[in-house]
């Protein structure tokens, strides 16, 4: 997370929550992350579930969630955008990636084009999402390895409770 706040210069104040899965990310978004990230993104799992984790975060650092912003961009509709928006504005600042669903409220057939990054300097890049079957990474053998590392450091963080 602070290579990609570095890399932007804080531009790009939205960080993705679902790369090594929410739980992990918040076990690593600490103080100065909450603090220097104007908002989250939100792309798998249970949006309810997930920004009421985030608010909860948020308010264990003391921060105002009314002051950052909660994107939801997964799966969504113009309906499922309404109700998300309604249950969350009076909590936080909320907007929404809908892209691909968006043409499946109209007559258009949907684009479904997104364009994702496989490898970087040389080394495969990897998704582990919230939704089973949702992770990404064309090296398998390195996929399961981060598996098994996340699943390691989340049981290493419950055990010391």
């Amino acid at each position: 997370m602070k290579d990609w706040y570095d890399e932007y210069d804080g531009d790009n104040g939205t960080a993705l929550t679902d790369t090594i899965t929410t739980d992990l990310f918040l076990k690593d978004f600490n103080r100065s992350m909450v603090n220097n990230y104007t908002g989250v993104r939100h792309d798998s799992g249970d949006p309810y579930e997930w920004g009421e984790k985030i608010i909860a975060h948020y308010r264990k650092y003391g921060v105002d969630p009314a002051t950052k912003l909660l994107l939801f961009s997964d799966s969504l509709d113009f309906d499922r955008a309404q109700k998300l928006h309604e249950y969350f504005c009076s909590k936080s600042k909320v907007s929404f990636g809908i892209g691909t669903f968006c043409s499946n409220d109209t007559e258009e057939d949907a684009l479904n084009i997104v364009i994702k990054l496989q490898y970087v300097n040389g080394r495969p890049v990897a998704k582990l999402s919230d939704t089973p079957g949702k992770a990404m990474c064309r090296d398998e053998e390195y996929l399961e390895y981060l598996k098994s590392s996340v699943e390691f450091r989340l049981k290493r963080e419950q055990d010391k409770k």
